[in-house]
């Protein structure tokens, strides 16, 4: 009877179970991280669109409404920016722990990733040499035709763990330097809008 790919995935065995588990916890922490990120940056512009249009009024108590409301941890930050005449490196600095903070918190989970990148292809590999071992083994008995007709489905069982393996690998790799990519793309915004911030309350203080 001849076998579908799908037969020799699910003889797999518990490999094969390691293998999914590991390929849902990677797409889950994937789809997890580019949401972060997507609704961080929109949560972000809208901050910055809100400060900028206060920047140049009086009104403080306006901007300290809007410091208080937002569910940012760079919101803590963000009040301490003054326009720097006195002290030109307070703000530099403010801005560099705000970039810190942000950049750590982008990169939550990632590093089970990279985990995920290094073990998926060696539990492939060790699925494969279960696989084999199990196939050589059991042929012993087995006539001529027999035994070429088993060992080969045998083979072919086995590889299947090297092939989810391998699979799982590569787009968890993809999905590591999407995520990173996308992490530099947001920190290199975060940093020109708050320079573009303290620009404006440059121009309030010079007023």
């Amino acid at each position: 009877m001849e076998q579908t790919y799908l037969d020799m995935f699910l003889q797999g065995g518990i490999i094969i179970i390691a293998l999914a588990i590991l390929s849902i916890i990677s797409l889950a922490i994937i789809i997890e991280r580019l949401v972060n990120i997507y609704r961080t940056n929109a949560r972000r512009d809208n901050l910055f669109t809100e400060l900028k249009s206060v920047a140049n009024s009086k009104d403080e108590k306006e901007k300290e409404k809007i410091l208080s409301r937002i569910k940012l941890s760079i919101g803590k930050y963000i009040a301490r920016l003054k326009p720097g005449v006195s002290n030109p490196n307070s703000n530099k600095e403010t801005i560099e722990e705000i970039v810190t903070e942000v950049d750590a918190n982008l990169k939550r989970r990632t590093h089970v990733l990279v985990f995920i990148v290094q073990l998926a292809p060696l539990l492939g590999i060790l699925g494969t040499v279960l696989g084999l071992a199990e196939a050589f083994l059991s042929i012993g008995n087995l006539g001529g035709s027999e035994k070429f007709q088993f060992l080969s489905q045998g083979i072919g069982k086995a590889l299947s763990t090297t092939i989810a393996g391998l699979v799982i690998a590569a787009y968890t790799m993809i999905g590591h330097y999407l995520i990173k990519y996308k992490n530099s793309k947001s920190l290199t915004t975060l940093t020109k809008q708050i320079e573009d911030y303290v620009e404006s309350i440059l121009v309030k203080d010079e007023n």
